[in-house]
């Protein structure tokens, strides 16, 4: 037991949320029965209370007789900051029907659909942006390449790339997109495909009439131009090197470095590197960047995280703490010293660590980690305090966070707890995917697989085109023995969709041993675990080694894995159930 009066004060901000919600709270109000205004009045204390769902639905209510396009906006705006996308929809083809030419209207519309994987809704709605859009199309789709590029649903996105690259096959910008989407959902060989259109489609340099512009800002276009050709350029190498054509781009890369060693250069080299698995040759390039001084930081912050990955905790740790005294990275530096720490069993360093960080990407797995901390302690109520004002700070972020305070009760042993709050959690976000996965998880680790299997069924039938739900469903199919022949099927189209996907790669395997077939297995799970080392895939690798007789080969598996992920349950068991077979 240690103070953590000071750590909890530095994470977070004021305010707790309450547990307790209203009743009713998945139900929609008549809106037959109040004016409009108390719905709108009702609405905006509900946000203010942190009752999203509630927000949502009184302002559906209000939306349902209006005529009134701000309204409309109104309430399109907070079913999609309250993350609760079915009404986005509904409320959203009211605005439309209201004002048919409203961008804004369909943009939202399309983001609803898209989030509830209704992936020729949402290309309809964004072909209307994209044809209309007051700056024009490629203006447009670069826009929407970023806004992909951040949203989870990865293979939502590819799909919806897919088809607006069909509706525009002429446009460069139109592949691009439709590359990089299809390079985050693990189709590599589609996305060297979409590039290289791109790159076809793309005019000439100079084609286009500068003579009209001032000469400021033709260069600054062109800088830009240039840069998203170097960017264009990169993703190709990658997703060629992804596909399997390894040498090549590296060749490329390398005679670029050689006739030019600019740091840009360096860094474009190293990051290929890492994309081909020679982290060895990788951080020899991230070393000579890291002693020039303008590339220092992201030199040491990309040293430190393949050196954590790679289990070299005292190595990375060091260049972390050097990324503190260049002032970069400084939320990222003190996450992973944080991370290291936790290694290091030192539970109070690490807490102290993470209350040095204030924002940035790591910012909610944090203070999810702080609350572990909290929780394993002995420290339960400063926990839960943390957790609650976590939902308080990021509320976009609330699915996840329920999903991580169900998976610490659950580690902790009160797994009734753990199903009480995402129970909770489906009530408040009945759309929201990671929140019924979590579900089918807990449900698992209580022993109730049928109530799992449930869950993940009636994601699978809501999302038939969705890899992560075939994947998910065939996978746990399998891992309890059941229906073999369906659990494959359903990985096989998973696997068709994203062939480089490691945790789908780990299913086909696991799919094919549960058949009684450890030589095809091999394979798919050799694949899956170089590109991803956990504890769950070193667990299922190592079993497939274990059982082809190369027991000495498993365990060099199972040990490397333990280095990096030390507190898998699977990884633990399966070594020790696979021991006690000698």
């Amino acid at each position: 037991m240690f103070s953590i009066s000071t750590v909890l004060t530095a994470c977070v901000g004021v305010g707790i949320v309450a547990t307790a919600g209203c009743v009713g709270a998945g139900s929609k109000p008549d809106p037959l029965l109040a004016p409009q205004p108390f719905y709108t009045v009702m609405g905006e204390i509900a946000l203010t209370r942190h009752e999203p769902r509630v927000a949502a639905l009184q302002y559906q209510a209000a939306a349902e007789g209006t005529l009134d396009p701000s309204l409309l906006q109104r309430a399109t705006q907070v079913a999609a900051e309250t993350l609760q996308p079915s009404i986005a929809a509904v409320v959203s083809a009211r605005w439309i029907s209201v004002q048919p030419n409203s961008l804004d209207a369909h943009h939202a519309a399309a983001r609803a659909a898209l989030a509830l994987f209704r992936i020729d809704e949402s290309a309809a709605h964004y072909r209307v942006v994209l044809q209309t859009s007051p700056d024009g199309t490629d203006a447009a789709f670069t826009r929407l390449g970023t806004e992909l590029g951040s949203v989870d649903n990865a293979f939502g996105a590819r799909q919806l790339a897919d088809k607006l690259a069909q509706a525009f096959p002429s446009s460069a910008a139109a592949r691009q997109l439709q590359g990089f989407a299809q390079l985050r959902a693990d189709d590599p060989a589609a996305a060297v495909r979409s590039f290289t259109s791109a790159l076809a489609l793309k005019p000439a340099a100079g084609a286009a009439d500068a003579g009209a512009q001032a000469e400021a800002s033709a260069q600054a276009e062109a800088s830009a131009q240039a840069d998203a050709d170097r960017e264009l350029a990169q993703a190709l190498a990658r997703a060629r090197i992804s596909a399997g054509d390894v040498e090549a781009p590296l060749a490329e890369f390398q005679a670029r470095l050689d006739r030019d060693g600019t740091p840009a250069n360096r860094l474009d080299y190293a990051l290929l590197l890492l994309s081909a698995q020679r982290d060895d040759a990788a951080l020899e390039q991230l070393a000579i960047l890291a002693r020039a001084p303008e590339a220092a930081p992201v030199a040491l912050r990309l040293l430190g995280i393949v050196e954590y990955q790679q289990g070299k905790f005292d190595a990375a740790g060091m260049r972390f703490t050097e990324l503190l005294r260049t002032g970069k990275f400084l939320d990222d530096a003190f996450y992973y010293l944080g991370l290291i720490a936790e290694k290091h069993d030192d539970p109070e360093r690490a807490l102290r660590l993470y209350a040095q960080v204030q924002t940035g990407e790591y910012f909610v797995s944090t203070l999810l980690r702080a609350a572990t901390i909290l929780q394993n302690h002995g420290d339960a109520p400063a926990a839960d305090q943390l957790l609650d004002r976590l939902v308080d700070d990021t509320p976009e972020q609330a699915p996840e966070i329920f999903a991580a305070r169900a998976r610490i009760y659950a580690d902790a042993g009160d797994i009734e707890r753990g199903l009480q709050v995402l129970d909770w959690g489906v009530l408040q976000y009945p759309d929201n995917v990671d929140v019924h996965y979590a579900l089918a998880a807990t449900y698992e680790q209580a022993g109730r697989v049928p109530e799992a299997l449930r869950e993940l069924s009636a994601l699978a039938k809501a999302r038939p085109e969705d890899p992560a739900a075939l994947n998910a469903l065939g996978f746990t199919l399998a891992d309890h023995d059941k229906q073999l022949s369906h659990a494959r099927a359903l990985i096989e189209r998973a696997h068709a969709a994203a062939p480089k996907n490691a945790a789908i790669l780990d299913s086909m395997g696991w799919v094919r041993f549960r058949q009684g077939n450890a030589e095809q297995a091999l394979p798919y799970l050799s694949e899956a675990y170089a590109d991803d080392r956990g504890g769950d895939i070193a667990a299922h690798l190592g079993e497939v080694q274990w059982t082809l007789g190369h027991q000495a080969e498993a365990d060099r598996i199972w040990s490397a894995a333990a280095i990096v992920d030390p507190d898998n349950r699977l990884l633990k068991s399966t070594r020790q159930r696979m021991h006690s077979l000698k």
